[in-house]
C-alpha cells in the first residue's frame, strides 16, 4: 500500500514539475520581442590625462585627485571614452609595510562601435587598483539613432602598468553583455466605421 502511495505522489509531483520546468526553460531561452542579449570581450587601455583638481589630502592615509581619463576599447566595444575620474588613494600599513591602493570611479561619453554598429553611449565605471592589478565594472547606455535603448555592463581585470596613482597606461581585459531594444511605433487602432448605432 505504501509503495502505491509513493508512486502516486511521485506521479503527481512530476505532473506539476514538468510543465513548470518547460515554461521556465522556454522563458529563459527566448528574449523579448525585439530584445537581443549579446556577449563580447576585448581590451581597455586606461590613460590618465590632465589633473582637474587635487591632490587633496583628507587624512594621513587618504588623498583625492580628479583627472581626465581616456579609455580606449578594442574588441566588441571599439572606440574611445573621454571621462572624468575621481581617484581616492588609500595608504594602509600591513605588518609594518605601507600598502597603497586606489579606488576610482568615472563617467563620460563613449564614441565608437558596439558589435560593428556606430554608437555614442554614456559610460560609468568603478574599480580598485594597486601596484600589480586593477579590477572593476562598467555600464553603458544610450538611445541614439543607430541603436535604440542600448543597455550593457561589463567587468574588467588585469595587471596594472601605470602604478597606483596613474601616470601611465594600463591595459586590461574585459567581458561584457548588452541588450539592444529596437522599438517601432505601431499605429494606434482607429474606428473608421461611420455608421452610428
Amino acid at each position: 500500500m505504501k509503495i502505491k502511495l509513493r508512486i502516486w505522489a511521485i506521479a503527481i509531483l512530476l505532473a506539476f514539475l514538468i510543465p513548470v520546468v518547460a515554461v521556465s526553460t522556454a522563458a529563459a531561452t527566448q528574449a523579448g520581442h525585439d530584445d537581443h542579449l549579446n556577449r563580447g570581450m576585448g581590451m581597455i587601455t586606461f590613460t590618465q590625462g590632465a589633473i582637474i583638481s587635487g591632490p587633496t589630502g583628507l587624512s594621513d592615509h587618504t588623498t583625492i585627485v580628479t583627472v581626465h581619463e581616456t579609455l580606449s576599447f578594442t574588441g566588441s566595444l571599439a572606440g574611445t571614452a573621454l571621462t572624468i575620474e575621481r581617484d581616492v588613494i588609500h595608504t594602509v600599513t600591513d605588518e609594518g609595510k605601507t600598502v597603497p591602493f586606489t579606488t576610482f570611479h568615472g563617467n563620460g561619453t563613449f564614441t565608437g562601435t558596439l558589435d560593428n554598429n556606430q554608437v555614442t553611449l554614456h559610460i560609468r565605471y568603478e574599480g580598485v587598483k594597486n601596484s600589480t592589478f586593477t579590477r572593476g565594472n562598467f555600464v553603458i547606455h544610450g538611445d541614439t539613432s543607430q541603436m535604440n535603448d542600448v543597455q550593457g555592463e561589463g567587468h574588467f581585470s588585469g595587471t596594472l602598468t601605470g602604478g597606483v596613482e596613474g601616470g601611465g597606461n594600463s591595459t586590461v581585459g574585459y567581458t561584457m553583455h548588452w541588450t539592444v531594444s529596437t522599438h517601432t511605433e505601431e499605429p494606434e487602432a482607429s474606428d473608421t466605421d461611420m455608421d452610428t448605432d
